[in-house]
């Protein structure tokens, strides 16, 4: 697959699973959740866990978490206490391998935005981890107030950037939040295959998107290879 990379003028990533490795805060997340049911006299494996993460993410649920918990126990309260008593540890995130080399050289040809549903100090993680020098424009959820998909924080994206959705690109794993939201305001997208997302499948030509890479290393021969 290619890309009329010509008319482009801007990236728009997501963050987790996309620029940002979520795996070790994850699977801290999954071995909470079974310590707490088993607090709570219930043996839930983590593999049942990551089992229940994977449905929820096939079924597209918004909150994967919160869902897969809903797979594992149908006791309202009991829910309740594994959600509160277990967490996800941000500290534990870090940009994938190779993530500052490949956006440094896709801001030679592009602007780089972030288009990304994350809790408050996204600017500052960015900035700790080297990227933010490289970014142009970062519209985070908790920062304005809007999360994907709403189609809202796309448009404030494109406005903030002065660009045409023509001339964008997403880059995201979900097809949810990233792809189809994207695709159906007349953006091109990339999909990428990381995460608990890869297993979604599209169910109509909206969540189609116009190329798939398996890694951040993939967007460098798609993006900076010239095509009309």
């Amino acid at each position: 697959m290619s890309l009329p990379t010509a008319q482009i003028r801007w990236l728009f990533f997501d963050l987790g699973n996309t620029l940002v490795d979520e795996t070790a805060a994850t699977e801290t997340r999954l071995q909470e959740v079974a310590a707490c049911f088993e607090r709570h006299g219930k043996r839930r494996s983590v593999e049942d866990i990551r089992s229940a993460l994977r449905e929820a993410s096939v079924e597209f649920a918004p909150r994967l978490i919160t869902a897969a918990i809903a797979k594992l126990t149908d006791d309202v309260e009991l829910h309740r206490l594994i959600a509160a008593g277990s967490h996800y540890r941000k500290e534990l995130e870090a940009p994938y391998a190779g993530a500052q080399q490949i956006i440094r050289m896709l801001s030679s040809r592009y602007r780089i935005a972030v288009i990304a549903n994350q809790s408050l100090g996204t600017p500052d993680r960015l900035t700790r981890w080297g990227l933010m020098p490289l970014i142009s424009a970062c519209p985070s959820s908790a920062e304005i107030g809007l999360e994907k998909p709403d189609p809202e924080i796309f448009r404030l994206a494109l406005a903030r950037a002065g660009c045409m959705p023509e001339a964008a690109v997403m880059i995201g794993d979900r097809i949810d939040n990233d792809i189809r939201p994207a695709r159906l305001q007349g953006w091109r997208t990339i999909r990428i295959l990381q995460g608990f997302a890869r297993f979604q499948s599209p169910r109509d030509r909206f969540d189609e998107a116009d190329a798939t890479v398996a890694e951040l290393a993939g967007l460098q021969p798609l993006l900076l290879t010239e095509t009309t």
